[in-house]
């Protein structure tokens, strides 16, 4: 369970916002839609196909790989006459990865065949969280204490209609600060 800011992070809610430990765990879980994953740094656990020996993992920024296992294309006779491969321990030092955007590139194992799929473990995500995420945090609780029930589209009173499940929380502004850290897939 994600939580951008605490009640005493009075700077980021806009005057008049009362923010509650419920409010700020919504507009987070909110955050977290929207951008398709967590923005404070957790563990994944992932299997990558590989073309030409490169991938690339789901989540970036990558902070740390606490392992790596492959799957070599052929046996240690050079085909598939014992079946395919399974998963074996890869030292993490002949990984290379682009920590940015979480590019992998790998070569072969100890007998020269390439990898065709590799499972990494790794953690991601951004400590401290920065400084759009809590701001765009911030405006989320104030619309959500400002509006309770935020999936009302529109109340007509003469007739005493509701439309319900509106287009969501997610205003230009908000989806401004959080543009930089939406999940992009790259396959």
């Amino acid at each position: 369970m994600s939580k951008y800011l605490t009640v005493d992070d009075t700077d980021y809610f806009p005057a008049g916002t009362v923010p509650t430990e419920g409010l700020i765990i919504r507009a987070s879980a909110i955050i977290d839609g929207h951008c398709k994953r967590s923005i404070s740094v957790s563990t994944h656990t992932e299997r990558i196909p590989l073309t030409s020996g490169r991938g690339h993992l789901s989540y970036y920024p990558v902070l740390n790989v606490e392992g790596v296992k492959g799957r070599a294309t052929y046996g240690l006779t050079g085909d598939n006459f014992f079946g395919t491969p399974g998963f074996e321990s890869v030292d993490p030092n002949y990984v290379d990865i682009d920590r940015q955007i979480g590019t992998v590139w790998c070569g072969g194992n100890l007998f020269g065949s390439p990898y065709t799929e590799l499972e990494v473990t790794y953690s991601s995500g951004w400590d401290p969280i920065p400084e759009n995420v809590k701001v765009a945090c911030g405006l989320l609780v104030s619309q959500i204490a400002a509006n309770p029930n935020s999936n009302v589209k529109s109340k007509k009173d003469f007739d005493f209609s509701i439309e319900y499940f509106g287009s969501g929380m997610i205003n230009p502004e908000i989806a401004d600060l959080l543009s930089k850290y939406t999940l992009r897939s790259f396959r």
